[in-house]
């Protein structure tokens, strides 16, 4: 039987505890920053990894475990994304001129906060107003019934949606019979249905 033999180092090395400086050395610092970044809001992360859908991944996650690997599921891609689900409204004021905002990047803008109801911008004007969610789904609803079906097509962003909405998504355009295709961004070909 042939037996390993470590060095001086790689003996000090498995002194260190839970693989500290070794493989994936940052992962215990980035959680400690996931709970900063969600601390105004621990409760509802709470909920969110202990009942919900993994927001990274296609693994049937369900709370802290999934479907197809045993044990504890808690990958830095989900705790992540925790944000977009626990972060505060965004103060809308902040919308009635743009101009203030071209100058942040996608992290910035998306510390900003989440949109709390249905913003509208006309053509020419510095900025957003609110609107009703009415008037929101009858300007999308007018918006498609306008556009010839072979012209119309969904993409779903991969930031934080689940395999759920993927499906409702396209269940939606499908059942619509509005579009031909849809198009996730994990599918390298839209689905076409057929003529």
């Amino acid at each position: 039987m042939h037996q390993l033999r470590k060095n001086w180092r790689a003996k000090l090395k498995s002194l260190v505890p839970f693989g500290l400086g070794q493989t994936k050395p940052k992962h215990f610092r980035n959680m400690a920053e996931v709970i900063w970044r969600n601390r105004d809001n621990l409760s509802y992360a709470w909920k969110v990894l202990s009942k919900g859908v993994c927001d990274g991944c296609a693994l049937g996650v369900a709370g802290f475990h999934d479907w197809t690997i045993p044990g504890v599921h808690l990958c830095m891609t989900r705790l992540n994304l925790l944000r977009l689900n626990t972060m505060p409204a965004l103060d809308v004021r902040l919308l009635e001129d743009i101009s203030k905002l071209q100058n942040l990047d996608n992290a910035k803008l998306r510390e900003l906060g989440r949109l709390p109801y249905p913003m509208l911008r006309e053509k020419n004007a510095p900025g957003f107003h609110r609107i009703t969610w009415d008037e929101a789904y009858q300007r999308v609803a007018t918006k498609i019934r306008s556009i010839n079906p072979r012209r119309l097509a969904f993409f779903v962003t991969s930031r934080g949606v689940t395999n759920e909405v993927y499906y409702m998504a396209q269940k939606a355009a499908v059942s619509w019979e509005r579009t031909m295709s849809i198009m996730p961004p994990a599918s390298a070909t839209p689905r076409a249905r057929p003529p």
